[in-house]
């Protein structure tokens, strides 16, 4: 297995087709909903702005405002905020069945994503695919396909996520929509990179990092970035992991996007711990804590102080390692899902090794026990896409011998034809060059015979 854990990035704000706005919406806000995904801060100053204007809109711009609002939050982590904006929409439409309807529970969908509740997402991604196909909303339904690949993955639904997205990547492309396409190789880059197809990721999420440039979505461009990132140090390609996170803080900064001056800071200090720079790593993690308020996932929470626990571990600080896996199997826990997992997995395994070091074998050997048990799950899983894959690499490698073979019969076909060629050629030759002697014989012998007449003459 080549790593335990890899906490990559979920895509944030995800393209949703906006909506034709209620009528009479005021224009400012008809124009937020255009401006969402290249200045999601701004958008929601201004949403702020208008605030008292609230009160006196109908319930459908009321939903309507939610869900831009809703969609601004998810940029912005804020995830709670993002399910209360969500759910208020839904309950201002009521039974109406409108694409906004579809949008609003695709937003309340995510934001239970974020904090895990994957079965509760996958109820209202699906509810919300249903409504598009009744609308017969080709663009919301690709959303749709996305969001429950995505959750599929998640729950180890591997296969038919990959269906899910292939079928996405081919509608967006029938659509000519660019915004979903840079979505849908976002997501397949994303996947392959945690089901350890390295290679395959690499190509898709630079391909979903030139469409965001395009579009000037810099913050979905920043967090392909960091996946781009984590992907390289999977494939062992460190300097070019410490480029992209580079790269990530730069553009944070520029954009004066604090979130992921969070994520760019950590990833800095992920890499530098693989880079065996404990001390380099602990010095960015420290940095990355001054935004730490910031995350409202509780899986990322988690993620966070696992990573510091290894840091710490490294430094041969077991005490505060310890510390630091103790807050993080307290964050974990909080997940809805929570029996599972690679993250759990690697909690296990770090817990096991800081009991045994500490000298509590008997405590480290229970640890122990239940991380077999997880990883053999996790290793059938990973046994069945690698032979999925040798399979495939098997099937390539027999037509190419196949091809091969064809080859070879074809060139000794022509080498047979070119020898038989050339001998016709080289008897051709043996015949005319006989012809030409027999030629030469018989003038001479002609020559000979008019001289011996001319001397048989001359003597009488």
């Amino acid at each position: 297995m080549g790593k335990v854990l890899s906490i990559l990035l979920m895509l944030i704000g995800f393209y949703c087709q906006a909506s034709s706005s209620p009528k009479d919406t005021p224009d400012w806000l008809t124009q937020v909903a255009t401006q969402k995904h290249q200045a999601p801060e701004q958008v929601l100053s201004i949403l702020e702005a208008h605030q008292p204007e609230f009160a006196s809109l109908t319930a459908e711009q009321q939903a309507y405002w939610l869900n831009q609002q809703a969609a601004v939050l998810s940029y912005l982590g804020r995830f709670q905020e993002q399910q209360q904006a969500a759910q208020q929409g839904l309950d201002l439409l009521g039974d109406a069945a409108i694409a906004l309807k579809a949008e609003l529970m695709f937003e309340l969908g995510y934001a239970r994503e974020m904090q895990l509740a994957l079965t509760e997402a996958l109820n209202w991604y699906q509810q919300a695919a249903t409504l598009a196909a009744e609308l017969a909303d080709e663009k919301l339904q690709v959303r749709g396909m996305i969001n429950i690949a995505a959750v599929d993955s998640l729950q180890d639904r591997d296969q038919q996520a990959l269906q899910m997205l292939k079928k996405a990547y081919s509608m967006a492309k029938e659509l000519k929509d660019n915004e979903l396409l840079a979505d849908v190789n976002a997501q397949l880059g994303l996947m392959y990179s945690s089901l350890s197809f390295e290679q395959e990721a690499q190509e898709f999420l630079e391909r979903a990092l030139a469409l965001y440039a395009e579009l000037g979505w810099q913050k979905n461009r920043i967090s392909v970035l960091y996946n781009l990132a984590r992907n390289y140090s999977y494939l062992q390609n460190y300097e070019q992991a410490l480029q992209s996170f580079e790269l990530m803080l730069q553009s944070a900064l520029k954009e004066q996007d604090v979130l992921n001056l969070y994520y760019a800071y950590s990833g800095l200090a992920i890499t530098s711990n693989e880079m065996e720079r404990p001390q380099v790593a602990l010095n960015y993690m420290q940095k990355a804590e001054e935004y730490l308020d910031l995350i409202q996932s509780d899986y990322y929470l988690a993620g966070h102080h696992y990573e510091k626990a290894l840091i710490f571990h490294k430094l041969q600080q077991n005490t505060q390692a310890m510390q630091q896996l103790l807050l993080a199997e307290e964050y974990y826990q909080k997940l809805a899902e929570n029996q599972s997992g690679n993250m759990l997995l690697a909690l296990h395994l770090l817990k096991a090794e800081l009991l045994a070091e500490q000298g509590q074998y008997q405590r480290a050997y229970q640890q122990l026990l239940e991380f077999v048990h997880g990883f053999q799950q996790f290793r059938d899983k990973e046994n069945e896409l690698a032979l999925v894959k040798a399979r495939m690499a098997f099937e390539a490698e027999r037509d190419q011998a196949r091809q091969s073979l064809l080859e070879q019969e074809y060139q000794l076909k022509a080498l047979q034809l070119a020898e038989i060629s050339h001998k016709k050629q080289i008897q051709g030759m043996w015949l005319g060059m006989l012809v030409v002697l027999g030629v030469i014989l018989l003038a001479v012998i002609l020559l000979l015979r008019t001289s011996k007449r001319k001397l048989a003459r001359q003597s009488t």
